[in-house]
């Protein structure tokens, strides 16, 4: 089949970078990811905001800037990329060789209880907002709460209505249940899950059936991600299992819903594993960082997916609603 345009819904790059340009590195993105990214074709990335626990709550909406000015800085050393403000910019930039980056969030906290803070993220050229990682914070709850749920605050609400306001995709990953069906009972415009997986994946963050027909009902995406931690809780351990979850969900809610949101670590494994030494984060053999996103498409065609539908997943699905919620 001919090459497809490849969308990643999620990819860390902000984070690390803030943490390597602290120790002197520049031009990450060139040196670190543009190779990669070429290889597996990929048009565009979402690239979040995510703030580390320690500096949560307090310390979260400076960590959040220094974050971004992060990322911001690179791309000014960076000509292969560019910072996409809406569909068109993608389009352009692909057709002048580069490839997009989208800058999202990953966790509320970053504007506390401020809606100006989220209108100065959105001047920056924030146009993903995801309100969560684990933790609860003042939008909603994440996974770490599954047990002792809020929901959707009245904060949260207001966000949302300014989301839709300001042209913001919204994005539910790490939400709880509960959260998650208070968001879908007030959004307007269609929303995404930009990395998870399906019941077939044991970990918590996976998507039920009703969710993800309720994601297919506002017209949204659900991009599967490629995590394995190597234990009982999370395991995906390689290609196969990953494009598993990519034709379940298609066969649930068609692949028109479905997208790529695989969460790659590669680049800040090590920091993983010593964070973290008890989920001993391992990659998913075959698909271990985006220079691999070409074997994914090859798998697909192999199941029986059509040309169409394997394009709608790698990345039109999100072309679409891209321009349908931003412009």
């Amino acid at each position: 089949m001919k090459p497809v345009r490849i969308v990643d819904l999620h990819a860390d790059f902000p984070m690390d970078m803030a943490r390597r340009r602290a120790k002197g590195e520049h031009q990450i993105l060139e040196r670190l990811h543009l190779a990669k990214l070429r290889k597996g074709n990929v048009t565009a990335v979402i690239v979040p905001i995510w703030v580390e626990s320690a500096y949560k709550p307090d310390h979260a909406l400076k960590r959040g800037l220094h974050i971004a000015d992060a990322l911001l800085q690179d791309l000014e050393e960076s000509p292969s990329f560019q910072l996409a403000l809406n569909h068109q910019d993608i389009l352009d930039a692909e057709r002048e060789g580069k490839i997009s980056l989208i800058l999202g969030a990953e966790g509320g906290e970053i504007i506390e209880d401020d809606l100006g803070l989220l209108r100065d993220y959105h001047r920056l050229g924030l146009r993903c907002f995801g309100f969560m990682w684990n933790q609860r914070n003042l939008l909603a709850d994440g996974w770490d709460h599954v047990k002792d749920e809020r929901g959707l605050t009245d904060f949260g609400r207001q966000v949302i209505g300014e989301l839709e306001r300001l042209r913001v995709v919204v994005d539910l990953a790490h939400m709880a249940p509960k959260s998650f069906w208070g968001v879908m009972d007030v959004a307007t415009r269609p929303l995404i899950v930009s990395h998870t997986a399906t019941t077939r994946h044991k970990s918590l963050r996976a998507m039920t059936d009703d969710q993800l027909k309720a994601i297919a009902n506002n017209k949204g995406i659900v991009g599967i991600f490629a995590v394995n931690t190597g234990t009982d809780v999370v395991t995906m351990p390689d290609l196969q299992s990953y494009c598993d979850h990519i034709e379940y969900a298609a066969k649930k809610i068609g692949a028109e819903h479905v997208g790529l949101g695989p969460d790659f670590y590669d680049y800040f494994l090590e920091d993983l594993k010593t964070e973290y030494p008890s989920e001993n984060f391992q990659l998913v053999k075959g698909i271990e960082d985006h220079s691999k996103l070409g074997a994914v498409i090859h798998e697909l065609s192999k199941r029986g997916f059509s040309d169409e539908d394997i394009g709608l997943i790698a990345g039109e699905n999100f072309i679409r609603l891209f321009r349908e919620v931003v412009g």
